[in-house]
């Protein structure tokens, strides 16, 4: 019975060291497993922060926009005829601030281009930049603008 006792006892010290291989294993899984998780909602965070950033700064910069455009809207004059999408003043050129000249006493001529009032928005828009950007280089006074751009009416543009 000794040796047969001795070959179960060994037995059973191999059973338990199979045991605690596999439980070392398994806790060693459960460990692999829960640092993976645990770095996903690591990372589920960094992402929902720079959402959360993004967001933010989307609506700064809307928030920035609507005060421009009311800013426009009440300093824009005559009738609106093209709604929320029209040409507004300095709204596509914005001039560099100039220092140190001295400013003009007279104001010069300024050619525009023609505006012939075709129902074409992106040549209205193109032509509406362009004289923008002479308004701005010949530095024509706020009064001056409308009857300068309206002299450039040609055909349907006049009616």
């Amino acid at each position: 019975m000794s040796s047969h006792s001795h070959h179960s006892s060994e037995n059973d010290r191999e059973s338990i060291k199979s045991l605690l291989k596999q439980l070392t294993h398994d806790f060693q899984s459960l460990s692999h497993r829960q640092l993976q998780h645990e770095a996903q909602l690591k990372e589920r965070d960094v992402h929902f922060a720079l959402i959360e950033e993004e967001l933010k700064m989307v609506r700064e910069r809307d928030k920035y926009n609507k005060s421009r455009k009311s800013f426009h809207a009440s300093n824009s004059r005559g009738d609106d005829s093209f709604g929320e999408q029209s040409l507004r003043i300095n709204e596509f050129y914005q001039p560099p601030i100039r220092r140190g000249r001295k400013e003009r006493t007279k104001e010069v001529r300024v050619d525009l281009p023609y505006f012939h009032g075709k129902e074409n928005v992106e040549a209205y828009l193109d032509w509406g930049m362009k004289v923008e950007q002479l308004f701005a280089c010949h530095r024509v006074s706020e009064e001056r603008k409308v009857p300068l751009a309206t002299l450039s009416f040609q055909g349907n543009a006049m009616h």
